[in-house]
């Protein structure tokens, strides 16, 4: 077998540095109009992107498996706990490049509502920071009312 016809996204002239590069099935980008340095400078950067791309598919293959295998483990949990007769509710919330994920899984009413807290779904509670801002612009006032 030839070399070209084992890699079939590269078209190779005579001098080694490929004239087309196959971009998918039914697109491919002529090169051979472009000098032989051009040429190898543009296919040192079309790998580095497709390296790029293969190791950002991989990262969401791994974040997408852990996903699974977490899903899997609390649905396992809850329905051995549930099947025990006991009440149970899980809730969990992960970020990864994939998205944002919240499960909640149970037999009680409050899983069964499906809504969770604020705290569970990542939202800050800024209540204590209302708190301490009114105190702080209670002592303020007051001071200036005493000066």
């Amino acid at each position: 077998m030839s070399e070209n016809s084992n890699d079939k996204s590269l078209t190779k002239p005579s001098s080694g540095v490929p004239t087309q590069i196959n971009l998918g099935p039914s697109t491919s980008m002529d090169l051979s109009w472009l000098p032989e340095n051009e040429r190898k400078a543009l296919l040192i950067d079309y790998t580095k992107g497709m390296m790029d791309i293969s190791k950002k598919a991989q990262e969401l293959h791994v974040d997408a498996a852990v996903l699974k295998k977490t899903l899997d483990d609390l649905s396992d949990t809850t329905r051995e706990v549930s099947d025990s007769g006991n009440a149970v509710t899980i809730t969990h919330s992960q970020t990864t490049k994939v998205g944002r994920t919240e499960v909640m899984m149970g037999n009680t009413e409050q899983a069964q509502s499906g809504k969770l807290s604020k705290s569970q779904t990542g939202e800050k509670d800024w209540t204590p920071y209302y708190i301490f801002g009114g105190i702080l612009a209670l002592i303020i006032i007051a001071a200036l009312m005493k000066g």
